[in-house]
């Protein structure tokens, strides 16, 4: 039976979540989302990501961090997606933001991104003094 599954993240920068799904080419609302689960059942949210027009992830703000919600067996059964894929990919690439931005910060630029065999990525960031 489907339902919505909740999945505890680290994410707790809304401009970083809102780039990351741009350069994984979501497309996002923080305007009165919500998802339907494949009973019908609707789920607020305080952002919603969807890829060719299906609502597929929702990300709710628990006061500290963002909160996956998502119907993961309508993911599989309807839409083909592998929901242990999809997160890793989202979190890696919040990851990798969330670093470009603090070392933005502290002056560094970023010069160069890998992708490395293992799928992990490597980032070379450097400063000028």
């Amino acid at each position: 039976m489907s339902h919505f599954s909740r999945i505890k993240t680290s994410i707790t920068d809304l401009e970083v979540l809102q780039q990351t799904l741009k350069d994984l080419e979501f497309e996002y609302s923080i305007d009165k989302p919500q998802l339907k689960d494949a009973n019908g059942n609707l789920e607020y949210v305080d952002l919603f990501a969807k890829k060719n027009t299906k609502n597929i992830i929702g990300f709710l703000w628990n006061g500290k961090e963002y909160t996956f919600i998502s119907d993961f067996e309508l993911w599989q059964n309807h839409y083909k997606l592998n929901p242990n894929i999809l997160i890793e990919r989202i979190l890696q690439q919040y990851s990798i933001n969330s670093i470009i931005k603090t070392t933005s910060k502290e002056g560094f630029n970023t010069v160069k991104k890998l992708q490395l065999k293992d799928g992990s990525i490597k980032l070379v960031a450097q400063r000028w003094n």
